[in-house]
């Protein structure tokens, strides 16, 4: 695998290498890649973007259309709105592995305020540095100058220098969506991954908070008594190193890219208060190397929208950059509204289609472009277009479609200077439809040309009026020109506009704009006006309504309706020798901003504004409005809207200021509630709103809580085992209940089952305890708290060596132990407490492997334990152990129901010291030494060894097992041997 000088760097991947390469720095130019490849009709056009080879990390366009770029290396640019970049500042940063300065993004009222937030780390102090999201202050005028008045809003620790903090959105609103990753290495499983399991913890997590970095009050986790904890600023969680988010403006919801590890890449539509899984899976699998790790227990997989494996066929790639929903009209149907992405490392790009409730309707079939360099950012251009950062090559890359290039615009206007018979031309207002760069070419008149957006012409001789020509080409070599009329010796007339009455106007406002026009040879002339409704339903993606022309000083009339629209008035005059002159009012709208949310989340719609549910509109505008009947759940349905309305479409009028309507839905949880008067009296009234989670929603009451989800519709849960559901960790570990609070079969205790293989069980004599995975699972093969284990005395809790898990019960001295090697076994009665004599699972058995067992006698239980071990239980004998060699040569004799019977002593050390022996029911014993091995002694031979000392004896230990002689049976020994005969039972032992 190659290196990655970017993607797998800035964007979070798993290429150990990059980190311990110290990438950025002193890296080699691009290399010559094959020419991109796109879809039929579409081409990119570069602009430069002020950063290095390998340095660019992110861009964003401001207001005026000009953009501001940030490198890895700590410098920002600005590119004007003709491609001329600059350095505007230098900021220190820790550009070590993924950090940097990686991310940039204008205010909303960037117009007035100036602000911009970075993302950066801090340059290590010794050797502690922290990530941050800060906002600035940009100074200048129209073209920035630098930057000033850093403020910080988030910052975190700095750890390992991988998956840190990569990105920050500011929405429509002012707040702030923030992306970090797990500071993980993704050089091996890495404990730390396993932080972003905890709620408390920043890591893996998807941050909404307002512009002075605290919670967002509408977040799934807010604490209004802590606006600035980790879970009052979360929205989401379970993420690797979520690289680049946009925000779905059918639905409000996130939709991010998070870079895989070992195998998968990820595409998210991400739910409020939902946990998309990582470590414990990545795409739609379990994550080898943390699945099998005891805290991914119980978590299951929150599949993502999209996931693409490592590997080199159309659809696959390794380093996922997040995109943009492409809200433009330039680009063919097909495309308006699908999702475009990339990958940094494939230098490729996809697209994928889905419904605002997150069905995936067209999935990446091949790719839209091949060979288009590292994408690392992608953003619309302010004509809709979609532009995304290319890291390799260094440029911003416009994706045009270009079936047919449209023709640009001349406009050309003069002024005279008569005394020199000097004329100034200007071609300024003339424009390209697809925003291309202009060349600009004159013809006097005279014979002569010249060049550049403006230009300057002496005509010689007294020839007093030239027609001039002006010719604009785009570089498609499309070309348009125009004609006017100048007269070098004539002045050329002057057209003043009254100051207007008002700076901005809402819909039906008169509109009165006046001029008067004169000119030094002809004096006061006729005035004749044009009118035009210009319509921009996004910046530099505009048309003309033309309206009435009209004549005279004054022209008279109201404020359009027509959305996003302002109205242009041209004042235009004619002198006696042609010369034209002309002067231009635009009447802007006076906006404000409605919002539409819900109380669940919901497709509300602003209808004429791109399906978007936030949007400027012009004051006392009709706009028309829509909720859909069912939300996003599939389940809620539409109530009414928060001025009272209850028609889920309709047209309002826009106030006269800022507006948000929420739209009520009544949710399951609602239905069912306000349909069970016994529920309303278990419950008492509500304490709090429906939030979000674990994959479903709850709200609370007085004495419990209703939860909901898809598959476990509406449950309750209350008293002690709410209480104890929530202490082990609620919906995010166990899922939502699937049940109500039932009675338990056996009418004594009360219990709740939930979706991630988990329950709370309660009785009088042991309290809630909960259970889950496949110690659960056991517990339930053996009939629950009807079996002879009864009802969990202890929730599930961890084993001292940190390998298993294990319940207590409340019958038979009884447990269920579980490891991922041994599964889950229930140990009990005496068996238990000899084992847990021995140091339970750290003791020389470990583990039991097998549940309780019965001998075929039928008069003896036994377990099996992971290290050779066992313990064989009687009435008789009680409970007793034995392990290894001497289980092993008992085993080859029959075991239990063999000719040694049961054991009756645990596995002992000989007195001498240096060997391991048990005795059994049936006379006999079983003895294993060093060299020896092990060996059984029985009968009339053992009582005979015993008489001499046993291995103390001359004989010492057993060499063989019990065999036949003729007459007879012999043990051999080390030193000796006993003999038998069955004629009159004569027993000798001898020396060799």
């Amino acid at each position: 695998m190659s290196i990655r000088s970017f993607g797998r760097a800035v964007l979070g991947a798993a290429c150990a290498t990059l980190a311990a390469a110290g990438l950025f720095v002193a890296l080699p130019a691009p290399e010559a890649a094959a020419a991109p490849a796109l879809r039929p009709n579409f081409v990119l056009k570069d602009t430069p973007s002020g950063q290095g080879p390998w340095e660019m990390t992110d861009f964003v366009y401001l207001p005026d259309d000009s953009v501001l770029t940030t490198g890895k290396n700590g410098r920002l640019a600005w590119v004007s709105k003709t491609g001329q970049p600059k350095t505007i500042a230098n900021i220190p940063v820790n550009s070590d592995g993924d950090l940097g300065l990686v991310s940039v993004e204008v205010a909303p009222d960037y117009a007035t305020s100036k602000h911009i937030y970075l993302v950066r780390s801090t340059p290590p102090v010794n050797g502690a540095f922290v990530a941050r999201v800060e906002r600035w202050t940009v100074t200048g005028g129209s073209e920035p100058t630098g930057i000033t008045d850093p403020r910080t809003i988030f910052e975190i620790p700095g750890e390992y220098p991988t998956h840190a903090l990569t990105g920050v959105v500011a929405a429509k609103d002012g707040t702030l969506w923030i992306t970090n990753g797990d500071w993980a290495t993704p050089g091996y499983a890495d404990p730390r991954a396993l932080d972003v399991l905890d709620p408390n913890k920043p890591e893996g997590k998807l941050f909404h908070v307002t512009n002075t970095g605290a919670g967002v009050p509408s977040n799934p986790f807010y604490d209004a008594a802590n606006p600035n904890s980790v879970r009052s600023r979360t929205y989401a969680g379970g993420f690797r190193s979520p690289f680049r988010l946009t925000i779905d403006e059918r639905s409000g919801l996130p939709v991010v890219g998070d870079v895989g590890w070992n195998d998968w890449e990820e595409i998210n539509l991400v739910q409020p208060g939902q946990h998309y899984s990582w470590p414990c899976f990545e795409g739609n699998n379990p994550t080898p190397g943390y699945s099998t790790w005891g805290q991914c227990n119980g978590v299951v997989n929150n599949r993502p929208l999209w996931t693409y494996r490592h590997a080199d066929g159309p659809i696959d790639g390794t380093s996922v950059t997040g995109g943009i929903i492409y809200n433009g009209t330039n680009y063919p149907a097909e495309y308006r509204g699908a999702y475009f992405f990339g990958d940094w490392e494939a230098r490729k790009i996809w697209t994928l289609t889905y419904s605002p409730q997150g069905t995936l309707l067209q999935a990446p079939q091949s790719p839209f472009g091949t060979d288009i360099g590292g994408p690392v950012k992608f953003a619309a251009a302010p004509n809709g277009d979609v532009v995304y950062a290319d890291n390799v090559g260094s440029a911003l890359r416009r994706i045009v479609y270009a079936p047919g290039n449209a023709a640009p615009v001349a406009i050309a206007t003069s002024t005279t200077d008569p005394a020199t018979r000097t004329v100034t031309f200007d071609a300024s207002e003339s424009y390209d439809p697809e925003r291309e760069d202009l060349t600009y070419r004159w013809d006097f008149g005279d014979g002569t040309t010249g060049t550049g957006v403006t230009a300057s012409h002496r005509y010689a001789g007294s020839t007093p009026t030239f027609t001039a020509k002006l010719t604009v080409t785009d570089r498609e070599n499309a070309s348009a020109t125009t004609e006017l009329t100048v007269a070098p010796s004539n002045h050329t007339p002057k057209v003043t506009l009254a100051a207007a009455g008002q700076a901005d106007y809402a819909v039906g406002d008169p509109v009165s704009v006046s001029a008067t026009a004169t000119d030094t040879e002809d004096g006061a002339l006729p005035i004749s006006w044009e009118m035009g409704v210009v319509h921009c339903q996004r910046a530099a993606a505009c048309h003309t309504h033309k309206g009435s022309p009209g004549s005279g000083p004054t022209y008279h009339t109201t404020f359009t309706d027509h959305q996003d629209s302002s109205m242009e008035f041209i004042a235009k005059v004619t002198d006696s020798m042609g010369v034209t002159a002309s002067a231009t009012y635009v009447a802007k709208p006076r906006e404000h901003r409605l919002t539409l949310k819900s109380n669940v989340p919901a497709a509300l719609q602003i209808a004429g504004e791109g399906g978007v549910s936030s949007a400027m509109v012009a004051e006392k505008a009709p706009v028309d409005i829509s909720a859909p009947p069912t939300a996003s759940d599939g389940v809620s349905t539409f109530d009414s809207w928060s001025d009272g309305s209850r028609e889920a479409t309709r047209r309002i009028t826009m106030p006269a200021a800022d507006t948000t309507l929420t739209a009520t839905y009544v949710t399951a949880i609602d239905k069912r509630y306000n349909a069970e008067p016994a529920l309303r009296q278990l419950l008492g009234t509500a304490t709090g709103p429906e939030v979000v989670d674990g994959g479903g929603r709850h709200k609370p009451y007085q004495n419990g809580r209703l939860y909901w989800s898809p598959n476990g519709g509406v449950r309750v849960v209350h008293g002690e085992i709410l209480a104890r559901y929530l202490e082990q960790g609620g919906a995010a570990r166990f899922g939502p209940p699937v049940t109500d609070q039932l009675a338990t079969p056996d009418g004594v205790g009360r219990y709740n089952h939930f979706a991630m293989g988990a329950s709370v069980y309660w009785s009088p004599s042991t309290g809630a305890n909960a259970i889950a995975g496949p110690i659960r699972a056991k517990w339930a093969s053996m009939g629950w708290e009807r079996s002879y284990l009864a009802y969990p005395s202890t929730s599930e809790l961890s084993t001292p060596d940190g390998r298993g898990k294990y319940n207590n019960f409340s019958g038979a001295n009884g447990a269920i132990y579980w490891t991922e090697t041994t599964g889950a076994q229930s140990i009990n009665g005496e068996v238990r407490a000899l084992w847990s004599s021995l140091g339970s699972e750290r003791s020389v058995l470990g583990y039991p492997v097998t549940s309780e067992l019965s001998v075929s006698d039928n008069w003896g239980k036994y377990f099996n334990f992971e290290n050779n071990g066992s313990i064989y239980w009687t009435p008789s004998t009680g409970a007793r152990w034995l392990c290894c060699q001497n289980r092993e040569k008992w085993f080859q004799l029959g075991g239990a129901t063999g000719r040694l019977g049961y054991p009756t002593t645990n596995e002992a050390p000989t007195p001498d010291g240096i060997g391991r022996y048990s005795h059994f029911t049936k006379g006999g014993s079983v003895y294993w030494f060093t060299t020896t091995g092990s060996h059984e002694v029985y009968g009339e031979i053992r009582r005979r060894w015993a008489a001499l000392g046993w291995e103390r004896s001359y004989l010492g230990y057993p060499t063989s097992d019990e065999f036949s002689i003729p007459g007879g049976r012999r043990s051999n020994f080390q030193n000796g041997y006993i003999t038998w005969m069955a004629s009159n039972g004569a027993v000798t032992d001898r020396r060799y």
